[in-house]
């Protein structure tokens, strides 16, 4: 009889530890990345009657001794994405875990993607912990290399994007050839040198007699700009002869125009930059048609230097630099990390995980690739805690509590029965 005592008591104990993983589910309903936790139960086998087997059938007659908990495992199901507008939070969407690692250089896991800079320039969690991911770059397409060693997330304040020198530009133009010869058209255009300063290039288009309809151009650059020039005087970096098709289209030049200056004054190396009048379809950027002389557009490919002023992080965890040059580049690459059993992990509190033996070695690598998730910026992962079904489990948990404190009331009543037969 002592066994139905025991059998109430492991009831009362498990269904406490049951309704303590339910209310740490509820208390964590709004905790960025959470992930519920379900517990399992085992039945405990204590007695066998007359060996293996006790009745006609050999059947075996057995007695347990109630309950336990056989594990508290993770539901690692995906949450909800909530939109943050925050530019350093990010969601995973899919598997995955962003790594982040302390001083002592011990790595850790989560799901909560509430990162931020510190005052040094590195990005790490609400914890303080760094975010790790890929930071080297290829030398020659300055893309970031999405393999290979983890290192800390490291974007200082004084972030700039170099300048790049001009090395073609476009002038869309049409010269109206109704004009009188010796009537001229101008464009200009600012290019960039070495050092991202900028400088004007001005064209000067005069009309020709005769057909085909021509023109001369003169390129020109201000000539303190340059060494050698005369300050207030244009320095010619370029003359020749610009002819029209009776069809107004443009017949020579027939290849484009290089075009080179010398050194500036403010140090930067001479420049070399090609007048782009044909595209690839051999379609040309001047045209003389009977219509007003005028620039529709001009182009160029040089940019000066830029501060960073804001951050973008894509699908693939790819962080972009936005700089006041108009420029968009790769700074960094979020990493993250997969398990074969991700239930193995060991919940170390405050949003992260530890690897174990049981949850295997974590496979690193860049979002998108090898089954890991996507990662959407700007936004935070909900807990995923459903709380329809956790006070559905509150009931059922709260039901066995008080069904097993009845087994040990009517054991207690039935002992006392006994006891009273030797009165």
């Amino acid at each position: 009889m002592l066994t139905s005592f025991y059998s109430g008591l492991s009831g009362l104990s498990a269904y406490a530890s049951a309704l303590n993983v339910v209310g740490n589910n509820l208390a964590n309903i709004n905790t960025p990345g959470f992930k519920a936790s379900a517990i399992n139960f085992y039945d405990i086998v204590t007695r066998t009657f007359g060996g293996i087997a006790a009745n006609g059938a050999g059947n075996p007659m057995q007695i347990g001794l109630g309950i336990f908990p056989a594990e508290v495992s993770g539901i690692f199901s995906q949450g909800s994405i909530q939109v943050t507008q925050e530019g350093t939070n990010v969601a995973i969407e899919g598997n995955g875990f962003f790594i982040v690692s302390n001083d002592g250089n011990s790595r850790f896991y989560t799901r909560n993607g509430a990162f931020s800079f510190d005052d040094s320039g590195y990005l790490i969690d609400s914890n303080g912990n760094y975010v790790m991911g890929y930071t080297e770059k290829d030398p020659t397409t300055g893309e970031i290399i999405s393999s290979g060693e983890l290192h800390r997330i490291f974007l200082p304040a004084n972030t700039v994007s170099s300048p790049n020198e001009t090395t073609m530009f476009q002038v869309f133009m049409n010269l109206d050839n109704r004009v009188d010869p010796g009537t001229t058209a101008t464009a200009s255009v600012v290019v960039y040198d070495s050092k991202g300063a900028q400088h004007t290039l001005t064209i000067t288009y005069t009309h020709n007699a005769g057909l085909p309809d021509s023109w001369n151009y003169e390129v020109t650059v201000p000539g303190e700009d340059v060494v050698g020039g005369t300050a207030g005087t244009p320095y010619s970096l370029a003359t020749g002869t610009l002819t029209f098709n009776p069809d107004g289209t443009l017949n020579t030049p027939a290849t484009d125009i290089t075009i080179t200056t010398p050194a500036f004054t403010n140090g930067a190396d001479p420049m070399t930059i090609n007048w782009d009048l044909w595209d690839d379809s051999g379609v040309a950027s001047l045209t003389g048609y009977p219509l007003p002389s005028g620039v529709s557009s001009t182009n160029q490919n040089g940019y000066p230097p830029g501060n960073l002023t804001s951050i973008i992080i894509n699908r693939e965890g790819m962080i972009q630099g936005v700089f006041s040059n108009g420029q968009v580049e790769e700074l960094a690459q979020l990493a993250l990390a997969t398990f074969n059993n991700p239930k193995g992990l060991l919940r170390m509190g405050l949003n992260l995980y530890a690897e174990t033996e049981a949850s295997g070695v974590p496979s690193l690598g860049a979002p998108q690739t090898a089954g890991r998730g996507s990662i959407n910026g700007g936004a935070l992962e909900s807990s995923n805690v459903d709380m329809a079904t956790e006070f559905v489990n509150m009931l059922v948990f709260e039901r066995g509590y008080q069904a097993n404190s009845r087994t040990i009331r009517t054991s207690d009543e039935m002992i006392q029965e006994a006891l009273a037969l030797k009165r």
